[in-house]
C-alpha cells in the first residue's frame, strides 16, 4: 500500500476524500446529518484522546480501502460492477471504523470537527502519521 509520507498529503484527505463514502445519511444545509449534529452537541465538540486514537486507527484503515478499491474501480467494465464493488468498499469502510471502536457518526463528527479545529486536526494528522 502507498504511504503518505507529509502533513500537507494528510491534510486534504482529512477534509474530504475518506469521508465521502460515509456520508450515508441525509444531509442538511450545514452538510451534517442529524446524528452528527447531536454527537457534536452532546459532547461539545470535545473529544478524549482515546477517541481520537480510534479516528487515527480508523481513518488509516478506510485509507488503504479506499486506495485498494480505487484501483479496482479502474478496471470495472460495467456501472453494475463499479457500484458493487462501491458497495463493498463501504461496507469494509464501516466495518473498519466499528472495529476501531467508534460509530460511522462519531467518526463523522470527529471528522467534522477537525475542519473547525486546526489544533484537534493537528494532534490527529500526528496520530495518523505515527501509524504508517
Amino acid at each position: 500500500m502507498k504511504k503518505f509520507s507529509t502533513r500537507a498529503a494528510l491534510v486534504p484527505l482529512l477534509s474530504g476524500l475518506l469521508l465521502s463514502p460515509l456520508a450515508m445519511a441525509q444531509s442538511t444545509d450545514d452538510g451534517m446529518d442529524e446524528s452528527e449534529r447531536a454527537i457534536m452537541e452532546e459532547q461539545g465538540e470535545e473529544f478524549e484522546s482515546a477517541q481520537l486514537e480510534q479516528f487515527a486507527d480508523a481513518y488509516v484503515e478506510v485509507g488503504e480501502i479506499h486506495n485498494e478499491y480505487s484501483q479496482l474501480l479502474q478496471e470495472v467494465e460495467s456501472t453494475e460492477q463499479a457500484q458493487d464493488l462501491q458497495q463493498e468498499a463501504n461496507d469494509e469502510m464501516v466495518q473498519a471504523i466499528q472495529d476501531s471502536g467508534l460509530e460511522v457518526q462519531e467518526y463523522s463528527a470527529i471528522a467534522a470537527a477537525l475542519e473547525r479545529d486546526p489544533e484537534m486536526r493537528q494532534e490527529v494528522v500526528s496520530m495518523i502519521e505515527s501509524r504508517q
